[in-house]
């Protein structure tokens, strides 16, 4: 079948799915409670835990887009910002872009229902891994999964980790205001003399590290610079 017939049909093909029920899929509809506006066009979005599928810190959902069916315009991966205990499900995502997806969440009001389905994701605490300390370095909006693992490690009583957090606004502050001793700010200046700094109070730390591509790449440069072997370094893209 030749490409522009498959992308003619695409549509079809998603609306008729979406009629016979999505046969296969395990959706988890959970409402809209809350919605934060943390900075410009970042919003975090907190619905109801009540249903929501089975998760362990810093796994990501397929979420579907407020309204809106199981298509190629609708459904991105997103990052559960919260731990599983916590009392609500936390998403963060930055809608200055023009995609539908976007639009929708813009549009979006609590009491709105967002489905969820297909947890996937590795960008997480490993139990054999918990006498060694974690660095965990965010780039703006991939502070998301970050956040998840804390509220995870702290639960657990675990308290050899420190955040270095770089972006033009801070999500979470409330929340980061529990750790004044073990999180840093930065920009786009500071972060990796903040990242060296940070590295000089761990020994043999594992790096969580999360953000665009070219901020990974150019920190996992400046680690592996610091002696960090690439092994200990774990990342996990946030371009969405």
């Amino acid at each position: 079948m030749p490409e522009w017939l498959k992308t003619l049909l695409r549509p079809v093909y998603f609306r008729v799915d979406h009629w016979r029920g999505n046969p296969g899929f395990d959706f988890h509809r959970l409402p809209i409670v809350d919605i934060v506006h943390e900075y410009d066009a970042v919003y975090s979005y907190i619905l109801d835990a009540r249903g929501a599928p089975d998760f362990t810190a810093g796994q990501y959902a397929h979420v579907i887009a407020p309204g809106a069916i199981r298509d190629n315009h609708h459904v991105r991966h997103m990052s559960f910002a919260n731990a599983p205990q916590e009392a609500g499900v936390l998403f963060s995502m930055d809608c200055a872009s023009a995609s539908r997806f976007k639009r929708r969440f813009r549009k979006a009001r609590p009491g709105d229902i967002v489905r969820l389905f297909k947890v996937r994701g590795d960008f997480t605490l490993k139990d054999e891994e918990a006498g060694r300390p974690v660095l965990f370095i965010a780039g703006g909006i991939g502070i998301a999964p970050i956040r998840s693992l804390i509220a995870q490690m702290d639960a657990g009583g675990r308290q050899n980790w420190a955040l270095v957090y770089a972006g033009r606004g801070t999500l979470y502050r409330d929340f980061w205001a529990q750790f004044p001793d073990q999180v840093a700010f930065a920009d786009r200046q500071t972060v990796f003399p903040k990242v060296a700094t940070a590295l000089t109070g761990l020994d043999r730390p594992l790096i969580y590290l999360c953000g665009r591509d070219a901020f990974i790449a150019d920190t996992t440069a400046f680690l592996t610079g610091q002696g960090i072997a690439p092994a200990d370094i774990r990342t996990e893209n946030f371009s969405h």
